[in-house]
């Protein structure tokens, strides 16, 4: 006669799941805070957000989490959780599983790149790439920025 399992047996000890929180990889400082589309591949997702606890707000997903998956100095790739909605302006929609930040020497713009799944973006296949930059810097005007950078979605 198999053994009754009882719903306690699949719960996670609670020491075990502070262990697992606690190995989560932080996104860097530099990241957080609003961000706004300089270039055109991006105007259509309007601000991206991102907050300190791993999560971003871009469009039409909220709060969507993320884990680091890289990081380096000046750059950052993420994974998005399975369960966010993030998607790409495209036809038909492209979801957004892997995303590259890298900050600029100016610190004050970034190049973001979009990658439809973890495969694209070890072949460095980007679905969008483009800039973003903060409000209050001094890189100038988003027009200007915008035609330093071609992007185009792919």
């Amino acid at each position: 006669m198999p053994a009754k399992h009882n719903v306690k047996d699949y719960q996670m000890h609670p020491l075990l799941a502070v262990a697992l929180i606690a190995t989560a990889q932080p996104a860097p400082a530099w990241l957080a805070g609003d961000w706004e589309p300089y270039s055109n591949a991006f105007i259509g997702l309007h601000m991206l957000s991102v907050q300190g606890n791993n999560t971003l707000s871009w469009k039409d997903c909220s709060n969507a989490s993320f884990e680091v998956v890289d990081t380096s100095d000046n750059s950052v790739t993420i994974h998005l959780a399975k369960n966010s909605r993030c998607t790409l302006d495209d036809a038909p929609p492209t979801r957004m599983d892997t995303v590259r930040f890298t900050l600029r020497d100016n610190h004050c713009d970034l190049g973001v790149a979009v990658y439809a799944s973890p495969d694209a973006a070890k072949r460095n296949e980007p679905s969008a790439e483009g800039l973003y930059g903060k409000s209050r810097c001094p890189s100038g005007p988003a027009s200007q920025a915008a035609a330093n950078l071609s992007t185009t979605t792919r």
